[in-house]
């Protein structure tokens, strides 16, 4: 049996660790082979290293309070290499009218921030009393503005998903960016209602916890590490333009010629998977072309001790759109992750761009960079110019859920049903982080090992 595995990236590489486990286990006879179109691996995951500064150009790491990566670095045995984010990242700020305000973490906090008005405290929590109303699917802003009002919309929760999308809740879906919150409405009327009743459960009830967790010396490593523990037949620089089915065998159209497959598994953006999938499913192909990827630029600033005046003492801070400034946030990487500097120098890392600013696209490197640093120059008060820069431009960065994308993947599951032998991963169906994108691995791999059952 020979499988590819289409996609270098977390997904693709996590694939393969677990196909390669799974041969081992079943003895089975099967060769194994990743493909990627770039030269190098990793996908969104890249780390630049220099003088002794570590800079992420894409996700900053993954919360240990879901399984999958954990489970999977642990079957790699490489659980010692993980490193945990100083304690300092659980204070998160939020901009208002240019102060930063630490985002409330428990009840008294919620009562004495200033982040939000009285009556926008007294509107949240009214939520318990607000009805049940459930559609197939609604905004993000809209479930905001109606459970918890304009303000907590604006100062909190759009704050969130540009942190996490880069994305406008206008547009974004609940029901795909954020089932967990979905279900508490479902299952138990209410946000609160829900917290109250599934109190001191396990898994928190309205979103992500967990302590923030990257890799011994930047997440490249990982990357390296977990595909250098497998022995899979490796592959860089190969572009798979099209999949055809003949009998019983995948053909992929390759810029390296014409390959025969028994199995695929996809991990790669939309677009490329719509252009992959198009002569099997054309109604398919279209729908994933339709989900988009806004622009991204990141600038790490790094600065000499004596050059910035903010102790930064948090993980970082997001800043609402009302707020009117170019960058999205900014995470104080050096208090994060002490292990990413040296001798007390600072990394300041801004994100610009997403669905709202489309713009910065017809901006140059160097016109980002001095507005990225002009935003933050006086919120940290900032002496003189950095040190150093490290940037980088993804042109595009983070699929969008937009309302109507569970559709999109009830096609792929009904797609499945015509063709068992391929398998979608990545982070364009069931979320985006890199616990999403590992859970969703072995989602397939179950599933493949499932279909050797039958």
């Amino acid at each position: 049996m020979r499988v590819a595995i289409i996609g270098g990236g977390i997904s693709g590489i996590s694939t393969a660790f677990l196909l390669e486990n799974l041969k081992n286990e079943l003895n089975l006879d099967m060769e194994i082979t990743i493909i990627e179109k770039r030269l190098r691996w990793g996908g969104s995951i890249e780390t630049s290293r220099e003088d002794g500064f570590i800079v992420e150009a894409g996700p900053n790491g993954f919360l240990d309070s879901k399984p999958h990566t954990l489970e999977l670095l642990s079957m790699a045995g490489l659980s010692n290499n993980l490193v945990k984010s100083n304690d300092l990242a659980r204070k998160r700020y939020i901009m208002r009218n240019g102060i930063l305000h630490r985002l409330p973490e428990n009840p008294p906090m919620f009562f004495k921030t200033k982040l939000l008005s009285f009556s926008a405290k007294m509107r949240i929590l009214s939520e318990y009393f607000i009805q049940k109303s459930v559609l197939e699917d609604e905004s993000v802003a809209d479930f905001a503005r109606r459970r918890l009002g304009k303000e907590a919309l604006e100062y909190l929760i759009s704050p969130m998903v540009s942190g996490i999308f880069a994305g406008d809740p206008e547009k974004m879906s609940l029901r795909s960016c954020f089932p967990v919150i979905r279900d508490l409405e479902i299952n138990y009327g209410g946000l609160f209602k829900g917290m109250i009743k599934k109190k001191g459960k396990k898994s928190g009830p309205s979103g992500p916890g967990g302590i923030l967790t990257s890799y011994k010396n930047g997440l490249d490593n990982m990357i390296t590490d977990l595909l250098e523990s497998t022995s899979i037949t490796k592959m860089l620089n190969t572009e798979v333009f099209s999949i055809d089915k003949k009998i019983n065998r995948y053909i992929l159209n390759t810029n390296k010629g014409i390959m025969e497959f028994d199995k695929i598994f996809i991990n790669a953006p939309a677009y490329a998977v719509s252009q992959m999938l198009s002569v099997l499913d054309k109604d398919l192909s279209r729908d994933l072309n339709n989900i988009t990827y806004p622009p991204v630029f990141v600038a790490g600033f790094i600065f000499k001790p004596e050059d910035l005046e903010d102790p930064l003492d948090g993980f970082g801070y997001l800043i609402p759109h009302s707020e009117n400034k170019r960058i999205l946030g900014a995470l104080f990487d050096s208090s994060i992750f002490p292990d990413r500097t040296r001798d007390g120098y600072k990394i300041v890392r801004t994100i610009m761009g997403g669905d709202k600013n489309r713009w910065i696209i017809e901006k140059s490197d160097d016109e980002l960079i001095r507005m990225a640093f002009d935003d933050i120059k006086e919120t940290l008060k900032i002496k003189r110019e950095p040190y150093k820069i490290k940037y980088f431009r993804w042109e595009k960065a983070i699929p969008q859920y937009y309302i109507g994308h569970h559709k999109i993947v009830e096609k792929v599951e009904e797609f499945y049903k015509k063709f068992d032998d391929i398998f979608i991963g990545g982070n364009i169906l069931y979320g985006v982080g890199i616990n999403d994108c590992t859970r969703t691995s072995f989602m397939n791999v179950d599933r493949f090992k499932n279909l050797l059952n039958k």
